[in-house]
């Protein structure tokens, strides 16, 4: 299944380095980055879903945010919880970022997507969707597409998928979450890490990861958006060689 590095707004002004510098805006105080705990679990899929749909909230193409979430965070949180970094703000997750350093986690999303994508066309089959059109067309989509518009991605590397609430973007928390992270790689000795996020042409976010030293790896164009997004929309995987 896809998975995102990092999400944002689909309004129209360029996307710059703001998101993890947070040059626009004031640098977010008293908000610690802290390792996940079970009890993160209902605030990590709530944020999944809230930024779903290109940093906006999901309903526009799935309304099912049970299965939504399933898809996207589940697998990290039941299979690489120990890799997993919150930003918590005043007692409330405001952002996270779920990893994973196996080398066989791309499986682990397949068979995860798998087992979710039955769990939804059982729903489908039982009138749950009939009133939104939209989430039986994103349901034929992962049949039929979520795989193939994958871009591959290099073998034995972490990975990494990481979100904001709208309200804590652009005060440099991706920047610390990420920091955070590569800190715990560094200490496993992981040597390589990658990520995925979509691209298009309003929003480039390739050129705010190139500035954490992450290259582009590969690319490819995806229909998850379509009809919503009328331009060509990329799921970029990128990668960063670590230090030894």
């Amino acid at each position: 299944m896809i998975s995102m590095l990092a999400s944002e707004g689909i309004n129209r002004k360029p996307f710059t380095k703001d998101f993890l510098y947070g040059r626009r805006a004031r640098r977010a105080e008293n908000v610690m980055i802290r390792p996940y705990k079970p009890e993160d679990r209902s605030a990590i899929r709530r944020i999944c879903c809230d930024t779903g749909f290109l940093g906006n909230p999901i309903e526009t193409i799935c309304s099912d945010r049970e299965i939504f979430a399933d898809l996207f965070a589940a697998p990290y949180l039941d299979y690489g919880a120990d890799w997993a970094w919150v930003a918590e703000a005043r007692g409330r997750v405001v952002g996270y970022l779920l990893g994973s350093v196996s080398p066989y986690f791309n499986y682990t999303l397949l068979y995860s997507g798998f087992q979710t994508t039955m769990k939804m066309m059982t729903r489908a089959a039982t009138g749950r969707y009939a009133r939104h059109p939209r989430t039986r067309h994103f349901i034929r989509w992962l049949l039929m597409n979520g795989y193939r518009e994958q871009p591959r991605h290099p073998d034995n590397a972490a990975h990494l998928h990481l979100n904001l609430e709208k309200s804590y973007r652009g005060r440099d928390l991706g920047l610390r979450l990420w920091q955070a992270y590569e800190e715990q790689l560094a200490r496993a000795r992981i040597q390589n890490c990658y990520g995925a996020f979509f691209s298009w042409p309003q929003r480039r976010p390739e050129s705010v990861y190139s500035r954490l030293g992450f290259s582009v790896f590969d690319r490819k164009l995806t229909t998850i958006f379509s009809p919503e997004i009328p331009d060509p929309v990329e799921v970029v995987c990128v990668h960063k060689k670590l230090a030894a």
